[in-house]
Parts: C-alpha cells; structure tokens; sequence
C-alpha cells in the first residue's frame, strides 16, 4: 500500500569550480575552495485509493563551506567564508504531489518547496525560499482507427500567478561587489501563469 525510499549520503569536495555570471550571458570559471555535504533523502509514495495516488519527498541538506577564499576584488583579503552555508545549496527541498485517474480522464498536481540559500561566497545575499506548482489535466481517448492512443493535455504552472526568484545565473564573491569592481547577480524568476496544450498519439 506504502513504497517509502530512504538514502543518506556524505561527501566532500575539494577545489570546487563554479561559474560567476559577468553579463551578456558570459560566464567566468572560478574556485571556491573545500566543501561537505550530508543529509538524506526521504521519499512516500501511496498506491491508488479510489483513484487518488498521493506522493511527498524531502530532502535535507547540510552543506558547508570548509575553507575561506580569496576575494579578487579586494585588497589582497580572504573571504571568511568558512562554516558558512555552501553557495546555491538550499538546506531543504520538498514537494507534494496528488495524481487522479478515473477511465480515461487524468490529474496531477504538484506543490514544490525551495528553502532559502546563498548565492554568494561571503553568505551576504541571498534568496529567500519559495513554492512553485504545476496542474496537469488530461483524457486518454479510445483508439480511433490507426490512432492507437489519442491523448489531450493541459498544463498549468504557477497557479498563483507569484513573482519569485527561483536561481542565481551564478555565483559571485560578495554582495558588496555590487557597483564596485566586481559584478553583482542576475537571478532567475519564476514565469508567470503559464497554460499549454497538448494534442499526441500512438501509431
């Protein structure tokens, strides 16, 4: 009736190369130093009740910062960055999901969850956490001559129509690099309310 899946894992990495966004969709490599990472994944999945199959996951994860940087931009000084949350590395990630299916007639819905996390190596700007969700809709038809599977499909995203940020296009050293010598960030957001339809088959 219950599938439950569960792994923890640890690891740690050394001279980590991650991309700095410098506008006009370049991108320059560089280093941040040492990094541990553990934490566990948790998954529920239920099977069909009455044509309701539920689902949830979590992740959590603790990843740190194991070495300071050094800060080009500044004056021959090190970022004390270590101890400090690992840049674009959310401590938890969650999601909900409910799936319905009554003859041909189908429905997914899905509740996603982004904890806060840095998107700089000093730990001094970062991005608050967000939710996004997804509906899908559908009707699988009978075969229709040599349409084996002809299948119709809505789907919708961010019903709530929100203004949230949802990436970074990269990593930067401080959030006072803003206007200085250095670049600031430019950051993803989520689309608007956004519905697509689909038309498909086999043969």
């Amino acid at each position: 009736y219950v599938m439950v899946d569960m792994s923890f894992f640890n690891y740690n990495v050394t001279n980590r190369i991650v991309d700095q966004y410098v506008g006009m969709n370049s991108f320059s490599p560089m280093s941040i130093g040492s990094q541990t990472m553990r934490g566990f994944d948790l998954m529920v999945a239920g099977t069909s009740i009455h044509g309701f199959s539920p689902y949830a996951s979590i992740e959590y994860l603790h990843a740190t910062q194991d070495s300071d940087v050094w800060d080009p931009n500044g004056t021959g000084s090190m970022i004390h960055s270590k101890g400090t949350q690992a840049i674009m590395a959310p401590r938890v990630m969650a999601n909900f999901g409910l799936t319905y299916t009554y003859k041909g007639f189908f429905a997914n819905g899905a509740v996603h969850y982004t904890g806060p996390q840095s998107v700089s190596i000093a730990n001094d700007q970062r991005i608050p956490g967000y939710v996004t969700d997804t509906l899908s809709l559908g009707y699988h038809f009978k075969p229709v001559a040599f349409l084996k599977s002809p299948t119709f499909k809505l789907n919708f995203t961010n019903l709530t129509g929100s203004i949230v940020r949802t990436g970074a296009m990269g990593a930067i050293y401080k959030g006072s690099d803003v206007g200085r010598d250095g670049w600031g960030n430019s950051f993803m957001v989520e689309p608007r309310f956004t519905m697509v339809g689909s038309v498909s088959t086999s043969f």
